[in-house]
C-alpha cells in the first residue's frame, strides 16, 4: 500500500522533517499515534487504533537514510508481523513529490486476518492522511524559513 502527493517544499526540507522522529507526532492523527521515541532517535512506538476497538502497537526502527531521497525502516507488530515502511522523496517542479509505502514482509495469523477484513483499507486511509499532513506541515515550515531568510 502506498500514498503519494506533491509537496511545495524542497526534498531537503521534507527529509529534515522526517529524520526527526518526534516530528512524526505531527502527521499521525488519531488512528496512528506516536507514543514515544527512543533516546537514540532511531526507533519509536506507534499505536494503531482501528475500527471496532482493534488496537495494535508497532515497534519501528530506522534502517534506511539516504538524504534527501529516502527515509524508512521496519515496523514490527507482535512477534510475527514485520513490514518495511519507506518514504521516497523526489524533486518536482514546485518542490518535491513524496510517497509513503508499506510492504508487509511477513504477517502473523491475527494480522493477516485484520488485513483481509479491512485493515489494508484502514492503513491506506491512514497513510493518505499522514502524507497530506506532512505536506501541510512541511510547506508551512519551509515558507516560514524562507520568510525569515528574506532581506528586510
Amino acid at each position: 500500500m502506498s500514498s503519494a502527493l506533491p509537496v511545495r517544499a524542497t526534498a531537503n526540507a521534507v527529509y529534515d522533517f522526517l529524520e526527526r522522529l518526534p516530528n512524526h507526532a505531527l502527521i499521525t492523527g488519531d488512528d496512528l499515534r506516536l507514543e514515544g521515541v527512543a533516546p537514540d532517535g532511531m526507533s519509536a512506538l506507534i499505536s494503531m487504533r482501528g475500527p471496532l476497538g482493534v488496537r495494535r502497537t508497532a515497534r519501528t526502527r530506522v534502517t534506511t537514510r539516504h538524504r534527501p531521497w529516502a527515509f524508512g525502516g521496519t515496523a514490527a507488530v507482535g512477534r510475527r508481523t514485520v513490514a518495511y515502511v519507506h518514504w521516497a522523496i523526489e524533486r518536482a517542479d514546485a518542490g518535491s513529490f513524496v510517497t509513503l509505502t508499506a510492504t508487509i514482509l511477513r504477517a502473523g495469523a491475527l494480522d493477516r486476518l485484520l488485513l483481509t477484513i479491512g485493515g489494508r483499507q484502514w492503513l491506506a486511509r491512514s497513510f493518505d492522511r499522514a502524507v497530506a499532513l506532512l505536506a501541510v506541515t512541511v510547506e508551512r515550515a519551509d515558507l516560514a524559513v524562507a520568510a525569515d531568510a528574506s532581506p528586510r
